[in-house]
């Protein structure tokens, strides 16, 4: 059994139930993201990933979409990094969408 990330060339074998805490993905080497490197006050990339059917937010551990990004980001941060989280999620949406032809 082999997993593609989100159609990168390569594969690796994973065991029959996988699991996974943390996974580490270089933005660079990945064509169907749009990102934003150092963002709010812990420095996140926070990743906008087409993932075949729609558009999610990565930040950390958290994928889901933008709308469950943004109520995530209003529970856990307050003042400017509030609107620095935000606004990298919607530049990376935007630029996805168009580099993407959405």
């Amino acid at each position: 059994m082999g997993i593609s990330l989100w159609g990168a060339a390569s594969t690796w074998a994973t065991p029959a139930s996988p699991r996974c805490r943390s996974l580490y993905l270089d933005p660079e080497l990945i064509s169907n993201i749009a990102y934003r490197k150092g963002c709010g006050r812990s420095g996140r990339t926070v990743f906008a990933a087409w993932t075949g059917k729609e558009i999610r937010i990565a930040a950390g551990c958290f994928f889901d979409t933008l709308d469950a990004f943004e109520r995530a980001v209003d529970v856990k941060y307050t003042g400017k990094a509030v609107d620095d989280y935000k606004q990298a999620a919607r530049e990376c949406v935007a630029e996805l969408t168009e580099k993407l032809g959405k």
